[in-house]
């Protein structure tokens, strides 16, 4: 009998010796979050955060809402991203409060509305930064996509690296067709920045490239997606495919695509403690090494 209990106890001390060297990063990382760690610590990071901060259909204003803005700006805060995508704003003016509202720590842009009521961002975080590093200096544009904007940033982290540019897009939520021209002149776009730049294209895509039920594969609606997605997979990876769904109504529709090689991914997590109000979107984190 007292072998057994010998043998017990020392199985549970060696439990508890795994659980202590185990690294802390794994230990804490929240459920559903997709990690890879490393030891190099030469390795430079990048955060990327993608979120479409509008609110449900059901609500009579689905664009982004006032007074949700400080909590997004206390998620953003959180979470520390380089680089934050953001969809369905109202205008510049949201922007500009919400800007307030993390300090000034990052720069903004909304792009052109063209003829629809509402705009993509992108907000870049320019501290800290060396005062003769020459880095996250950030040159925003924007360019028409699929009969839409989409916005861009282009920024370094450190002075002697490649340029990144991030992009922040939103393709139309009923028509597929209109979902797969974004999508090619997004994907067209990115590949004329050259090879020198590290592009990432993030978003709400809206994309409906589920396979549980087969038959809809069959739809046009989904072979104009699959192509969509095949389209972009062809140059891009599809960095936060393993996080799930992005939405409450159980769709995987937010996406951030990166490079295919280059880079390798650290972590990817669907912030699904972070939406606000009626908001129907989960903010996307994904973390890469360069």
């Amino acid at each position: 009998m007292s072998l057994k209990v010998t043998l017990a106890v020392l199985f549970f001390c060696s439990l508890l010796v795994a659980f202590a060297i185990r690294p802390e990063a794994e230990r804490t990382a929240r459920p559903g979050a997709i990690s890879n760690y490393s030891d190099n610590q030469n390795e430079k990071r990048l955060r990327l955060l993608s979120w479409n901060i509008g609110n449900g259909d059901l609500e009579s204003e689905t664009r982004a809402h006032m007074e949700d803005l400080p909590d997004v700006a206390r998620v953003i805060l959180r979470n520390d991203p380089d680089a934050v995508a953001l969809q369905e704003l109202s205008g510049e003016d949201q922007l500009k409060f919400l800007l307030k509202q993390l300090g000034h720590h990052y720069r903004g842009f909304v792009n052109s509305s063209g003829s629809g009521d509402r705009v993509e961002a992108l907000i870049v975080r320019v501290e800290p930064v060396a005062a003769d590093d020459g880095a996250r200096n950030v040159a925003f544009d924007n360019f028409p996509a699929g009969g839409r904007f989409a916005a861009a940033a282009t920024f370094r982290l450190h002075k002697n690296w490649p340029e990144i540019v991030v992009l922040s897009v939103h393709a139309d939520a009923f028509n597929a067709s209109a979902r797969r021209a974004l999508v090619g002149d997004v994907v067209d776009w990115s590949r004329s920045r050259g090879n020198n730049k590290i592009v990432f294209i993030a978003g709400d895509f809206n994309l409906e490239v589920g396979t549980r039920n087969r038959n809809n594969l069959f739809t046009n609606d989904a072979k104009h997606d699959s192509e969509s997605y095949a389209y972009l997979l062809k140059y891009f990876a599809d960095l936060g495919r393993a996080a799930g769904q992005t939405s409450v109504n159980e769709r995987r529709i937010d996406y951030v695509f990166g490079p295919a090689s280059g880079v390798s991914l650290r972590h990817a997590e669907v912030l699904r403690d972070a939406a606000v109000g009626h908001m129907d979107h989960w903010p996307l984190l994904v973390e890469v090494g360069l």
